[in-house]
């Protein structure tokens, strides 16, 4: 992706947003040394550790959460760094764990109703599923 040069780009997006996105944990863990605010938002909420989440880098998002991003940040569809690590896992696990570990709550609901435990089980899919396998069901 193209970082912007000075602050901000359009869409409120600044470095960190966009090394997260990459993966690239070595520019991620020197901008966050730089100062940079790993809970920034961008005008649609989404954080370093939302673009994180969704690239399925376990390694940025360990750097995030060191530096103090919070595990409950909200994008414009109320939906968590979880919920976008869950849609995006493709079975992977690490981004969940990470997060899980970190306290992110799987029952957090987004805009429609979904919650990150909620998806995983609607996915149909074992593999991530098996993550929150130590959440119980809410009654229908």
């Amino acid at each position: 992706m193209q970082t912007p040069a000075n602050g901000p780009d359009a869409d409120g997006r600044n470095a960190l947003h966009y090394a997260a996105a990459d993966g690239d944990v070595r520019a991620v863990e020197q901008l966050l040394k730089a100062g940079s605010d790993p809970n920034a938002p961008d005008r649609n909420g989404w954080t370093p550790l939302h673009f994180a989440a969704q690239a399925s880098a376990a390694d940025v998002v360990s750097a995030l959460l060191r530096a103090g991003a919070t595990t409950e940040p909200r994008d414009a569809f109320g939906n968590t760094p979880l919920w976008r690590a869950v849609f995006s896992s493709r079975g992977q696990g690490d981004v969940i764990r990470a997060l899980r570990a970190a306290r992110a709550d799987p029952l957090a609901e987004n805009n429609s109703g979904i919650s990150p435990v909620g998806l995983a089980r609607n996915i149909g899919n074992f593999d991530v599923a098996q993550f929150f396998a130590d959440v119980p069901v809410p009654p229908a």
